[in-house]
């Protein structure tokens, strides 16, 4: 991904198993921790294509489930956003007002407009509704979303939004595939607005019932891309209060209080985590630092809110090298081994191999290879490389005869019926020694290069891809 900031270092690296350092004054360190070999995990993946896909290219949107079925809304229609001076690098009419419902077991897809006269919703609505890198999280069958950025219609400006949104997702999938007479969209959606929403790049978790984390992200209020947002810093937290008909919510303290400059982050992966026992969250890299590159020690999230970060100048701490923008992830604890396993699938990286040689490149290129980062029952992070990518498939479209690159601002849904924790985490040890589909990844960016900025270079992706993972030993 080709960024405007000016890189100022330099680098040097060895073998593919060795330590990396370079003189960087960008990132977050100088050094990352070594990429292991695949043989660290006890699994391989594989990623193929699907015989079906969306009818149009979708990326940054939010997600919800019901009966096997995908609800996909909101996000947007083009690729990476343009790099041009004014105020239109997201324009609004690639915001994307389609409200999509998909049958992975029939393979269809079924659309409609948040725009048809039938939806019942205000332009202000709408506009709510079809933000990008909003944050969600589902609770039972209920969706809710918060912020995410987009065009104001009534004066033209683009903002970030301040609304928590709950979205009635069996409802608005009824009102797409077999609506009733006179059933509008608008009855499936109520929201409310504060600005502790206000965030857009961030993530959102469901801690305990209805108890939500809002973690790091910013707050973004312009078109143009010649500055940054106002960065949260902290872990917003709020209850929800919600019984169907009535929605309100309560606001708890920040954490920290004072926002904490280490976490300056925003499109970034913050997981779920099962750690000696408990359930937590692990919030991996994400950009941007103040001089514009990529964070790399993993902040630790209670469940409480409350963050920590180990000791970047620490010689023994964690410092992610690969995967680094948010891409499709798919979390795994062994309790037999007592190991948490996290699958990074793709999508916008410092670093990558070629030629079995490590390499980084400061622009953040868009790459098609997969790592895992294992937590160990000591609490020891390390990532390896998954020997897997994504199939090959050439473009049709800018750059014939380039392969896409995949898995920047794409989301990886999991399979039914698989044996899970209750914060989604999927039980290892239940899986067995065959192998088995556990999900599937849907939409995101599509590059033709590793490194652009030219918006036609890119383009938001319709595929589907099947995930399954390969047990390779006990």
């Amino acid at each position: 991904m080709k960024k405007l900031s000016v890189w100022l270092g330099y680098f040097v690296f060895a073998t593919a198993w060795a330590w990396t350092s370079w003189a960087v004054a960008q990132n977050q360190t100088a050094t990352l921790s070594p990429i292991l070999s695949s043989n660290a995990v006890p699994f391989q993946i594989q990623i193929e294509q699907t015989a079906f896909s969306l009818p149009d290219g979708l990326q940054s949107y939010v997600l919800g489930t019901f009966a096997g079925k995908w609800l996909l809304l909101a996000g947007r229609i083009n690729g990476l956003h343009d790099f041009a001076g004014g105020n239109n690098n997201f324009p609004a009419d690639t915001q994307n007002t389609t409200v999509f419902v998909v049958d992975p077991n029939l393979q269809t897809v079924t659309t409609r407009s948040l725009t048809n006269s039938g939806s019942g919703l205000t332009t202000n609505q709408i506009d709510l509704l079809s933000v990008t890198a909003a944050q969600s999280f589902q609770s039972g069958n209920t969706l809710y979303m918060t912020g995410g950025f987009g065009i104001d219609t009534a004066t033209s400006n683009f903002t970030t939004k301040a609304a928590l949104s709950a979205i009635d997702v069996p409802g608005l999938m009824h009102w797409v595939t077999s609506p009733s007479t006179n059933e509008t969209a608008a009855q499936h959606i109520r929201q409310v607005f504060d600005p502790t929403f206000q965030i857009t790049g961030g993530v959102m978790v469901e801690a305990r019932r209805h108890h939500a984390l809002l973690v790091f992200g910013q707050d973004f209020e312009s078109g143009g891309i010649s500055s940054d947002g106002t960065y949260s810093m902290q872990v917003r937290r709020f209850h929800i209060i919600d019984n169907g008909r009535r929605l309100s919510f309560v606001a708890q303290k920040a954490m920290p209080t004072t926002p904490d400059p280490d976490y300056r982050r925003a499109n970034l992966n913050v997981v779920p985590i099962i750690e000696r026992g408990r359930q937590s969250f692990v919030a991996f890299s994400g950009a941007f630092t103040p001089s514009g590159g990529i964070w790399t020690v993993p902040v630790e999230i209670s469940r409480n809110g409350m963050a920590k970060m180990a000791n970047p100048a620490g010689a023994t701490t964690f410092k992610q090298g690969m995967n680094n923008w948010t891409c499709p992830t798919l979390e795994l604890y062994s309790r037999k081994e007592r190991n948490s396993y996290t699958i990074l699938m793709g999508g916008i990286s410092f670093g990558f191999f070629t030629s079995n040689a490590f390499q980084t490149d400061a622009e953040l290129p868009f790459i098609n290879q997969v790592t895992a980062i294992k937590r160990d029952q000591h609490g020891v992070f390390s990532q390896c490389l998954i020997n897997a990518e994504y199939p090959v498939i050439l473009s049709t479209g800018s750059n014939p005869g380039n392969q896409l690159l995949f898995g920047a601002e794409a989301t990886f849904i999991p399979a039914n019926g698989l044996s899970t924790y209750s914060n989604g985490v999927l039980k290892y040890d239940a899986l067995g020694s065959s192998p088995i589909v556990v999900g599937y990844i849907v939409g995101g960016i599509q590059s033709t290069l590793p490194n652009t900025s030219t918006e036609s270079d890119s383009a938001a992706s319709p595929f589907i891809f099947k995930v399954t993972l390969v047990p390779t030993h006990p």
